[in-house]
Parts: structure tokens; C-alpha cells; sequence
């Protein structure tokens, strides 16, 4: 599953979250910010992805399906 995001704030904040996204998920974009217009800080677009599960996770996955 992929999710398309764009994030706006201040550039400092935004690159808190996307290091933790990143920890977490496949993270796609969020290298370039682009200055809001009419407002402040700036905005990030991103593709994120769930990380595939190792193997224990889905045979741990399996066994509580059961």
C-alpha cells in the first residue's frame, strides 16, 4: 500500500517527522521543500510504503490469524 502525502510547516519540524517516518516506512520524496505561498514555513510531498515484514513477523502474523 502506498500513500501519497504533502506536509507543510516549518522546515525544521518537517524534517523531525520525515526521520521518523523513515524509521518506520519506505519514505519516497521529502529531500526538496517548497516555499508556501500566502503563508509561511514550507511544503514536502512524500510516497509512503509499509515496510515488508521479515520472515518472523509474518509467521508470527500467521500464527495469531489461526
Amino acid at each position: 500500500m502506498t500513500i501519497k502525502a504533502r506536509l507543510s510547516g516549518e522546515p525544521d519540524d518537517i524534517a523531525h517527522l520525515v526521520a521518523h517516518l523513515r524509521g518506520r516506512f519506505e519514505v519516497a520524496g521529502g529531500d526538496r521543500a517548497y516555499p508556501n505561498r500566502g503563508s509561511f514555513g514550507v511544503r514536502v510531498y512524500l510516497e509512503v510504503r509499509t515496510h515488508r515484514p521479515d520472515t518472523a513477523e509474518e509467521e508470527t502474523a500467521k500464527e495469531i490469524d489461526r
